[in-house]
């Protein structure tokens, strides 16, 4: 029960990041006084110049409207400790996929595109961003802590 609390915290983290980056890529974000500049606040910073960039929205949509749905999945699954799944026949026997196992999947490609946008915010656009920084540690600790809860 302690797993899943953690993993709706951070994924509250990880939601409320997304949030500021949604608001960024469709220009919600100038001079936001209510964020510490540190945290890339500023109109020409560079969290707000890294979501205007093709790495921005590598799957067509925002990657922050992605990690919005991805993390309000895991906040569901962690709150509710449902064991949904698909059952599917193979020959003889059949094997269950669950929700957890599905989050799983999703959160070992969400780590791996992380590792793609670090390396692609530092080699390529050769930038600097907390937030991005953030945003792929708490993914990295999710997916720890979905391979560890039962």
């Amino acid at each position: 029960m302690i797993l899943r609390g953690l993993i709706v915290i951070l994924s509250l983290a990880g939601l409320a990041d997304a949030l500021y980056f949604t608001f960024a890529y469709y220009g919600r974000v100038k001079n936001a006084r209510w964020v510490p500049e540190v945290l890339c606040a500023r109109e020409g910073s560079s969290c707000l110049a890294v979501v205007r960039t093709a790495y921005g929205s590598v799957f067509g949509a925002p990657n922050s409207l992605v990690g919005i749905l991805y993390y309000v999945l895991l906040i569901g699954w962690a709150a509710g400790g449902q064991g949904m799944g698909l059952e599917f026949p193979l020959g003889m026997h059949s094997f269950l996929i669950t929700f957890k196992d599905l989050l799983l999947a999703a959160s070992a490609v969400t780590v791996a595109l992380g590792f793609y946008l670090v390396f692609a915010l530092r080699r390529i656009l050769h930038a600097d961003c907390p937030l991005c920084y953030a945003a792929h540690a708490i993914n990295l600790a999710l997916l720890a802590l979905l391979i560890v809860v039962r």
